[in-house]
């Protein structure tokens, strides 16, 4: 392979090079339409006289603020001449820590696993061919370093520059690139090929006919659902005691718990096709009647109970967020949008309510809510009260309504037996 194609950057400096000022910029949503990564350096010779600035919008694949910051590592270094001994100026701590790691030190396989594993082995192909001698130092970030800062203002304005293009698909100076679609893959193999599985089968999940009876899987945000079903902390043994609401929370999200109907439609030769909810004798017994049976005790109405634990639900996610570090400055009138999504439209409840009490999280929530707050600090305000949200419906709600069943059932000449059973009643009389 000829130098030509082993070029990442165009430009040559002449050896006069002193001192090379760096800096990368990452814009992300809401604060941009889309994630923008940027990077900038400037050549300074031993008079302190700028040489030749040079800046520029990357790819935004992997989008990350360290990403930016290493990639005008590497265009600057590709930049220099044969057996340049150069200082290189940061403002990034995390720059000069990794360097010491993958660069001065021998090579560990260890770098493999981390991200932007390609850049930091270009990087040490860079100066193994050039000979270059390279002196990585820190400058504060806020030490209004007037070089510093120059770099740092053509980092920014790469962003907004309409003449410029995101540099094209990088030949990097590796052995060996694993792709995935043409795409160079710049970090963990093994959290890479793990992370498509898992986005195999939950498009799996997501195009099962039990998600479609409503409306489009599409007003579902599946990556908040996924954090919140799979987050391990709130995940508890078999040994513990708690395996029962394990259980309940999966069912309710697949519409598995055994509802009247459910069983009806599995063993019609023990529940009759036309009997109704046991408890208010009105309407079939499905899961979204669960939530709203007009029981004939106003004080033990399931519908009275699932407002009440709605509502406070909504409380706690709003004083939870209100009391986060968001984005941007909340608008006076985030109070009152947010509590008017028809999420928590509970009297009736709405179709994203049904959703929602199930643990499918609705897309226009998150939507709202990312116009403030970044996905992970969202995801992670949602988990847990909704844990806690599930588990009071299974307190107060499911486990009434099964020991009720129970009695029922047994009213009804239905046993234990009966329903164990797969044969017809001939066989079991």
């Amino acid at each position: 392979m000829n130098e030509l194609v082993l070029r990442i950057s165009d430009i040559q400096l002449p050896s006069s090079v002193f001192t090379l000022y760096i800096d990368g910029s990452f814009l992300s949503p809401p604060s941009h339409p889309a994630s923008s990564m940027a990077y900038a350096w400037t050549a300074i010779d031993p008079d302190g006289f700028i040489l030749e600035s040079h800046y520029n919008i990357i790819s935004s694949i992997f989008p990350s603020a360290l990403r930016s910051e290493v990639f005008a590592l590497l265009h600057g270094l590709d930049s220099l001449p044969r057996n340049s001994k150069i200082t290189v100026t940061t403002d990034c701590a995390q720059l000069l820590s990794l360097w010491s790691l993958y660069v001065d030190a021998p090579f560990i396989s260890r770098m493999l696993k981390e991200s932007n594993h390609l850049l930091w082995s270009s990087i040490r192909t860079i100066m193994l061919q050039k000979n270059l001698d390279v002196t990585l130092i820190k400058v504060p970030a806020h030490a209004d370093d007037p070089l510093n800062n120059h770099v740092d203002a053509l980092a920014k304005a790469a962003h907004t520059d309409s003449h410029l293009s995101s540099c094209p698909p990088l030949e990097l100076m590796v052995p060996c690139i694993l792709q995935f679609n043409s795409l160079s893959v710049d970090m963990n193999i093994r959290k890479f090929i793990r992370n498509i599985f898992d986005a195999k089968s939950l498009l799996t999940l997501a195009v099962l006919p039990r998600f479609n009876s409503y409306s489009s899987t599409s007003d579902i945000d599946w990556a908040c659902t996924k954090f919140c079903l799979n987050n391990n902390k709130h995940f508890v043994s078999h040994r513990n005691g708690h395996s029962e609401f394990c259980g309940f929370r999966i069912k309710l999200l697949l519409d598995m718990l055994p509802m009247l109907t459910t069983l009806q439609r599995r063993k019609p030769h023990l529940y009759n096709p036309n009997w109704l909810c046991p408890q208010c004798n009105s309407f079939p017994e499905t899961l979204d009647h669960l939530w709203t049976c007009p029981y004939i005790l106003p004080e033990f109405s399931p519908l009275q109970t699932f407002k009440t634990l709605l509502l406070a639900l909504r409380t706690t996610y709003l004083d939870n967020f209100l009391s986060a570090s968001s984005l941007i400055p909340l608008l006076d009138s985030f109070a009152a949008e947010f509590m008017a999504l028809n999420c928590w439209d509970c009297d009736p409840p709405s179709i994203s309510c049904l959703r929602l009490t199930r643990g499918l999280i609705p897309i226009s929530l998150t939507e709202f809510l990312g116009i403030y707050f970044s996905s992970p600090t969202i995801w992670s305000i949602l988990d847990t009260p909704l844990h806690d949200f599930h588990f009071d419906l299974y307190v107060q709600i499911w486990l009434c309504r099964s020991i009720f069943f129970h009695h029922w059932e047994l009213a009804q000449g239905i046993t234990k037996k009966m329903k164990s059973s797969a044969l017809g009643p001939s066989s079991i009389l």
